[in-house]
């Protein structure tokens, strides 16, 4: 970071730990979101922020950021924590769904709503392969898991610069501790492409999740059923907390996330065209790829049409509709 951007991390710092010092944010008030990156949990994030009196927490695993994290967190992601790791984490969590832990985040942020917000809504790009036990052990207002097409995800994390932080040795690690996924350990890591890990990294961090017990203590967004029916998927995403749509979200939902402003395509928000960028992006080869990498994972509602098998999803214990 340069020194501007380092002043500004010290300075949303300095801004939740004083509001943190006037609120008493609650667990039980508090709602999480878990996504892929690239996968519109920003989006998503905001959407959920638009309810009054709620403010974010961005990326609690990001090590930068959160130095305690990074200092103590996990070595790469996606990452299945053992249980003296999982003792660690949840102290860290449960301060961090208190609104006890600050982040040091170079980019701007509106100061009064954040000063004024007493509830949190708290995003992680990170943390999937963590989620089912994030939820089964912390009493919170609602837990969203957001899925998006591994094509449309892969396409634009390469257009924002992502890569795969992980070897594919380390992933056939991280797979080998899955049960059930352990015969996959040995194709993960012989794949010899930056698509190829990214497709396995974004197959296994959204296996995780949707092979849990069921049924599921989240509600699961479907990025593409927001995009083509955002009327009626708003409605099922705020009814899982209880909540009417705010307008604020009706508003937010034809926007592109912060994340995304600067980003390739962003005309094409809040538009069906939206689903077919990738198409643009990426070759005929690496959507074969893709698509054959996340078949070895068993998640074959996603194909090359731009929206899942909403029936597979179904039986797959996703609530669509």
């Amino acid at each position: 970071m340069g020194m501007a951007e380092k002043l500004l991390a010290r300075f949303n710092h300095s801004v939740d730990a004083f509001a943190s010092l006037v609120h008493n944010y609650r667990m039980e008030d508090t709602i999480a979101i878990f996504g892929s990156p690239r996968s519109g949990s920003t989006w998503l994030m905001e959407l959920l922020e638009s309810i009054p009196g709620y403010k974010s927490v961005f990326e609690p695993f990001h090590p930068r950021w959160y130095p305690e994290f990074g200092r103590n967190g996990f070595p790469y992601t996606p990452y299945v924590p053992d249980e003296t790791e999982l003792a660690w984490l949840g102290d860290y969590l449960e301060r961090v769904f208190s609104g006890r832990v600050h982040a040091r985040f170079p980019y701007r942020r509106p100061v009064l709503p954040r000063l004024r917000a007493s509830k949190l809504v708290v995003k992680f790009v990170r943390a999937n392969t963590v989620l089912p036990w994030v939820a089964g052990n912390f009493e919170l207002r609602g837990f969203y898991f957001i899925i998006r097409h591994p094509c449309a995800t892969i396409a634009s994390q390469i257009a924002t610069g992502y890569y795969s932080r992980i070897t594919p040795e380390q992933l056939a690690n991280e797979v080998r501790k899955v049960e059930g996924l352990e015969e996959l350990a040995g194709r993960v890591a012989r794949l010899n492409t930056e698509i190829g890990r990214l497709a396995a990294v974004w197959a296994f961090e959204n296996y995780v999740p949707l092979s849990s017990e069921r049924p599921f203590p989240w509600y699961t967004v479907v990025y593409e059923r927001l995009i083509v029916n955002p009327a009626e998927e708003l409605e099922a995403v705020f009814g899982h907390i209880g909540e009417g749509v705010p307008e604020g979200a009706w508003k937010k939902v034809k926007k592109p996330s912060m994340v995304t402003r600067k980003s390739y395509g962003k005309e094409y928000i809040g538009t069906p065209k939206q689903l077919l960028k990738w198409k643009d992006k990426l070759s005929e080869r690496q959507v074969g790829e893709i698509l054959e990498v996340v078949s070895w994972f068993g998640l074959d509602f996603y194909t090359a049409e731009p929206e899942p098998d909403y029936d597979a999803l179904g039986e797959g214990g996703v609530e669509v509709g």
